[in-house]
């Protein structure tokens, strides 16, 4: 399955951290940090309103990942990392967005795609969260 992926190739969406939905999915998964739910706090804090939970960015990159790949063939995720570089305000307009670096065929398993991404926060182009995942196109 190599052959269906090369280095440098990349793909992308756009997202927006509606704020019903961001509040409902800090809940659905246990988030329930002020910042991300209490209006009068957030806006007081440094970050001045609402920002989205860590685990919907990330889930957001996670997905899209997920999404592309599995439009190629039977894949996996094997590895993620993340950094939070900034705050991702509710009602953000977002670019997320991975790069192929690199590919390693295992035999017995499949191609293995290693990217880099990032979620931009549109408006200032600021990169908000910078990830790195390692998947399988698996064998048939």
């Amino acid at each position: 399955m190599a052959e269906i992926i090369k280095i440098g190739d990349s793909f992308e969406t756009e997202h927006v951290f509606e704020e019903s939905a961001s509040r409902a999915f800090a809940l659905l998964v246990g988030d329930t940090n002020p910042m991300h739910h209490d209006e009068a706090l957030a806006k007081a804090s440094r970050y001045g309103g609402l920002i989205a939970s860590g685990t919907e960015t990330t889930a957001r990159m996670m997905g899209l990942t997920a999404a592309h790949f599995s439009g190629l063939g039977p894949t996996v995720g094997m590895e993620f990392t993340f950094r939070f570089r900034r705050a991702v305000p509710m009602d953000a307009r977002t670019r997320i967005r991975w790069e192929v670096t690199g590919i390693e065929y295992k035999e017995g398993l499949g191609t293995i795609a290693v990217c880099a991404g990032t979620l931009t926060l549109v408006e200032t182009g600021t990169v908000a969260v910078e990830g790195t995942s390692k998947g399988v196109l698996l064998d048939s």
